[in-house]
């Protein structure tokens, strides 16, 4: 006679089921918790948790080079195409994250879609909508478009500010939106105007609670085929960060190029002003950049290093073009984050893209103060082919 199963070693049949309605019940709570409820494109009712170690590995002393590694975002046209990444960071955190990262999608360069977007994450090579936040944070406009965030924290109103430039018919503006929490946004305030292409790429750095400097590159009437000689560099001091001076001369060369796009910061532990700066070579135009580090004592005078950082062909999404970048540095590992644009040819057009890499800081200057001239960047100005030369034209006639 066949014993019974229970005696066999087998669970009875209700034994059986309650183990199944527990094996199903654990089964659905795991894909709950990984999927984390999570729309990557508007934010989502479910958040995926803070960050668990108390130090950025990044701050950690000792902490690595990390070469160059694209970075995954999801922009709200769908298509993942970013440019003009700027960070705000917090080794100790601000609103559970440490990275706050602005951006606007640029797709196939289209100006359309080019609207002031805010991501966050855990770590530097990690961009994900805020919890609450759906993108873009400022309005499109009907006509023109908006570009070149830049965000700054103000520890005095614990709050961020993202000034970007607003480009209309012949009109250039400086707008400023701010928040409390990264999610919640105020209305623009307009700062500045000017005429197109005089107030590009506006970066902002706040000294002390009554002192902030604002860096901009007045490139008017040319814009992106402006000669070396037929730009300036500028910067604006202010209070409050919201009523402006008359524009400075800021002194900065870079030999045989033109600088177009920079992100500027005072690096305290170092002493120093320190800023990344796309310039093309002379004679071309805005869309042949590469990356190029500067320093200054006093963020008026400026010393370029000779060797871009980053140029085109030495990282395959951006093998045609690296645009405007932004940086942090690390005091707790001597070690510089960086967060590059740029873009590839993709069929007619260029498809654009952001990465993150990491540089000790002697690596980053025995990178951009010794080595021969890259070739690669030399044949910028050689002869290219006919899809190459017309995503380039497109990229003149509607610049970033």
């Amino acid at each position: 006679m066949s014993r019974p199963a229970a005696e066999r070693g087998f669970p009875s049949n209700r034994r059986s089921s309650a183990a199944r309605r527990y094996l199903l019940v654990t089964s659905v709570t795991i894909a709950l918790l990984l999927a984390c409820g999570r729309d990557d494109v508007t934010g989502a009712a479910l958040s995926a948790p803070d960050d668990i170690a108390e130090l950025d590995e990044a701050e950690k002393p000792g902490a690595g080079f990390v070469a160059p590694s694209q970075i995954v975002v999801a922009t709200y046209d769908g298509s993942g195409e970013l440019v003009h990444p700027d960070a705000a960071v917090f080794p100790g955190r601000w609103q559970g994250k440490r990275y706050w990262i602005s951006g606007t999608p640029y797709p196939a360069g289209n100006p359309r879609y080019e609207n002031p977007s805010i991501y966050q994450g855990r770590v530097s090579n990690e961009m994900r909508v805020p919890l609450g936040v759906t993108n873009p944070i400022v309005a499109a406009p009907t006509f023109g478009y908006m570009s070149d965030p830049d965000i700054v924290h103000d520890p005095d109103s614990d709050e961020l500010r993202m000034y970007y430039r607003r480009t209309v018919g012949s009109d250039d503006s400086i707008f400023l939106i701010t928040s409390r929490d990264g999610v919640n946004w105020s209305a623009p305030q307009h700062l500045l105007s000017g005429v197109r292409s005089s107030l590009i790429s506006p970066s902002v750095v706040r000294e002390s609670a009554t002192s902030w400097r604002m860096w901009t590159v007045d490139a008017a009437p040319q814009g992106c085929l402006s000669l070396l000689d037929e730009l300036e560099l500028q910067q604006r001091r202010s209070s409050d960060g919201i009523t402006w001076g008359a524009p400075e001369a800021v002194i900065l060369n870079v030999p045989g190029r033109v600088p177009w796009h920079w992100d500027v910061q005072y690096v305290a532990a170092k002493a120093e002003y320190w800023a990344l700066i796309a310039a093309y070579p002379d004679g071309t135009t805005c869309s042949q950049t590469s990356v190029y580090f500067a320093r200054s004592a006093d963020g008026t005078a400026w010393k370029v290093s000779p060797m871009p950082l980053l140029a085109p062909g030495e990282f395959e999404p951006m093998r045609d073009l690296v645009y405007r970048s932004s940086f942090h540095y690390h005091e707790g590992s001597d070690a510089v984050s960086v967060w590059f644009s740029g873009a590839r040819l993709q069929g007619r057009s260029y498809a654009y893209a952001v990465a993150s890499a990491r540089y000790p800081y002697d690596e980053l200057i025995r990178r951009v103060e010794s080595g021969a001239p890259l070739s690669l960047e030399r044949s910028l100005v050689s002869e290219v082919s006919p899809e190459l030369r017309e995503a380039r034209s497109q990229f003149e006639r509607d610049f970033p």
